[in-house]
């Protein structure tokens, strides 16, 4: 029995490095992409919940399905197509995460500021998070710009990648789109509440676990680090924001890192002062060793435990 996953997972990860912002035809035809238009197309303001689950549905589902279709109906029977479809599967994960992107942009913006460019950072910094990063003070763009790392290293990496152990290149797409949806709709205030409501909520129960593996993961990176983190601040902070996800990982980081991530008026992570250029540069390599123990974890999962080996690729299809 060979890890037909684990093969998959090597080509979405070396795609990932090679090629990882889409361009012209291939950004268009994206499935984040796609998703997020069909969205924002169907959005009504200030409509009602029946209608948000509708609108969930007639976006991912339709663009899942036509990205799935090669998977669930070609029957592998010699070693051509089983390669064409290994590369496929691979393609599909890649579409799923999203981490060399990540970083290349939180690593231009610590040049920005090492420049002293604040201006370039603060655009930088725009393209990451939701927040007004033009009236805020510097170290609230820091701590903005740590906390969009590691949230994103949940949404955009581990819960995926969670999700292809689980279900195979499937499952990660699924958990992308779900949080593409969340990224469109998943808003707390008018006119998004209602109408966003499904949408979030699907986003919450897909990464209630990757976000907390992902924490302790980061905080394990940090002892290894020699970091020292404190589990005293995780514990406190965890559950502070108001996403129940979202506390977890920026809590652990904040005990690795010794700083405060700070929202104004919405909450405040840890004890110590905002970050500074030091620790942005500390997280961003805190973010790399943790997605490497992710990936040297996920890989012997799938080459030690048969129930994971092929999710959906074994399940639906004929590999032997």
């Amino acid at each position: 029995m060979k890890p037909y996953l684990l093969i998959a997972l090597t080509i979405a990860l070396m795609m990932d490095y090679l090629y990882p912002l889409h361009k012209g035809l291939l950004y268009l035809i994206h499935p984040v992409h796609l998703t997020y238009g069909l969205a924002i197309r169907l959005y009504r303001p200030y409509s009602g919940r029946l209608w948000g689950v509708a609108v969930w549905f007639s976006s991912v589902v339709p663009i899942l399905l036509i990205y799935s279709v090669p998977i669930i109906v070609v029957h592998l029977g010699n070693p051509v197509l089983l390669v064409i479809i290994l590369v496929y599967a691979g393609f599909m994960v890649k579409l799923s995460i999203s981490l060399r992107l990540l970083l290349s942009i939180v690593e231009d913006y610590g040049k920005a500021i090492n420049e002293g460019d604040l201006n370039k950072a603060r655009g930088i910094a725009q393209q990451l998070v939701r927040r007004n990063v033009w009236i805020i003070d510097i170290g609230h763009v820091n701590s903005a710009v740590v906390e969009s790392l590691f949230e994103s290293l949940v949404d955009g990496f581990t819960s995926p990648l969670f999700y292809l152990m689980l279900l195979g290149p499937i499952g990660s797409l699924l958990q992308r789109l779900s949080n593409t949806m969340d990224s469109a709709l998943g808003y707390t205030d008018e006119p998004y509440r209602r109408v966003g409501w499904f949408s979030a909520k699907v986003d919450t129960v897909m990464n209630y676990v990757p976000a907390r593996l992902t924490a302790l993961l980061i905080i394990l990176t940090g002892f290894l680090m020699g970091r020292g983190p404190r589990l005293s601040t995780y514990l406190r902070y965890r559950s502070i924001t108001r996403s129940l996800n979202a506390g977890h990982p920026l809590a652990a980081a904040s005990s690795v890192l010794g700083v405060r991530l700070e929202k104004i008026n919405e909450y405040s992570i840890g004890d110590g002062e905002l970050p500074d250029i030091t620790s942005l540069l500390t997280a961003i390599k805190l973010t790399k060793l943790t997605a490497v123990l992710f990936i040297i974890i996920l890989a012997l999962c799938l080459i030690l435990i048969p129930s994971v080996k092929y999710g959906l690729i074994g399940s639906l299809i004929k590999l032997n």
